[in-house]
């Protein structure tokens, strides 16, 4: 779903000239930055957002722990048929998440980096069906809570000591709870986390 994103960061570092690279000190104790996290632009649906504001401190050189706030929204709207009105189906997230990295030694400007991470989401949806234009509708609401637990795998390109750009994988276990209607959903698998943008200072 996200693999566009990667395409993206991909191309944006094998477009830097070469002559611009620089071996820079990073990854150091004490470093630390705020983080941007963009995920789920992919499709370049404007009514869709996932993605978070964050931190990272270096507690030794090479070993980091981030922390991050969680948004997400995903408004739909299907045009109704002439004589009907629309229907919607709305989605409203917010969560918190943390982890480790460890950043393998290497002494340029691409940093790749292993880590684990915890997260907690919570998200309400609202849909709406299409009625007679003039009918009243009615409305399902339904809630879901996620908690994740993984790994994560991926690469740190700094443009300068101060600006960043990563884009990295998780495997992991998730558990969801989704009320109306009752569910409990466990999953083990991939997924991608999309693009954080750093700024050290």
């Amino acid at each position: 779903m996200f693999r566009y994103a990667f395409i993206f960061a991909a191309a944006l570092f094998l477009v830097v000239p070469s002559s611009q690279a620089q071996t820079l000190k990073v990854a150091s104790a004490g470093d630390k930055a705020l983080l941007f996290n963009f995920s789920g632009l992919s499709t370049l649906n404007l009514g869709s957002y996932q993605g978070g504001i964050g931190g990272k401190y270096f507690l030794s050189d090479g070993m980091a722990l981030r922390g991050m706030l969680l948004f997400g929204m995903n408004n739909n709207t299907t045009k109704g048929t002439p004589g009907f009105t629309d229907a919607t189906d709305n989605t409203l997230s917010f969560g918190i998440g943390g982890g480790l990295e460890y950043h393998l030694p290497l002494s340029s400007s691409v940093s790749p980096y292993l880590g684990g991470m915890l997260q907690f989401t919570t998200s309400s949806n609202t849909t709406t069906p299409s009625v007679f234009t003039g009918g009243t509708a009615t409305s399902t609401k339904t809630s879901l809570t996620n908690f994740g637990i993984g790994g994560v795998a991926g690469v740190e390109y700094f443009f300068n000591k101060n600006i960043s750009l990563s884009a990295e994988y998780q495997f992991g276990v998730s558990f969801s709870n989704e009320t109306n209607p009752d569910l409990s959903t466990l999953q083990l698998g991939f997924q991608t986390a999309g693009l954080t943008f750093a700024v050290y200072f």
